[in-house]
């Protein structure tokens, strides 16, 4: 093929490729509000300082932002445990998927994660793996037995700040930390430190 065909065929190929706007990485600092609750029998605190990095792409025509979030992409220190009981430490399972939508009272997020918790005490250890929706909006945890149900609401986005309250709720799994079946509950409060 002669330098001249292969110069075509180069062109040919970069004018066919569907082209997209750079995928842009919005890192999600946690603060000191943020917590996870057992049947608000236990409470822990991830570290401040720790993060969730969004990668968000193309905008759609309803003007909402599709974004993902990787396994490397957080970052949580095991979490310690009260009274000497060990940690536990949170991580993605698979990749989580979600969106960014705008409202006329800030930006609301919503997605799914795979979420899986290690616990390493002197008594048990063990993983468990937990589909947990998120959102800045408002979630419900129940125990397993239904007896119970406890509600949280979040934060939208506050634009220019790029504060908010992300929260996701689950039921326990048997044998997990602190009791079996709790309602579990958390709130990721922190800010973003850029938006597209």
């Amino acid at each position: 093929m002669t330098i001249r065909r292969l110069s075509w065929v180069l062109a040919a190929a970069l004018w066919t490729t569907p082209t997209s706007a750079d995928e842009t990485v919005s890192t999600f600092t946690l603060d000191g509000l943020s917590f996870i609750s057992f049947g608000d029998q236990e409470i822990v605190l991830p570290d401040s300082g720790s993060t969730l990095k969004f990668r968000f792409g193309d905008p759609n025509p309803d003007g909402s932002i599709p974004f993902t979030i990787r396994p490397e992409d957080v970052s949580i220190d095991p979490v310690a445990l009260p009274d000497g009981g060990g940690t536990l430490t949170y991580a993605l399972a698979s990749q989580a998927t979600g969106v960014m939508s705008p409202t006329s009272e800030g930006r609301k997020l919503t997605f799914t994660a795979t979420v899986s918790a290690t616990l390493d005490s002197p008594t048990s250890k063990g993983t468990f793996d937990y589909a947990i929706p998120f959102t800045t909006e408002a979630a419900a945890a129940s125990n397993a037995t239904g007896s119970e149900t406890l509600n949280v609401t979040g934060m939208r986005l506050v634009d220019g700040v790029w504060y908010g309250q992300i929260v996701g709720a689950t039921t326990n799994k048997e044998n997990a930390f602190p009791e079996p079946g709790t309602a579990v509950y958390s709130v990721l409060s922190g800010s973003f430190d850029q938006v597209p």
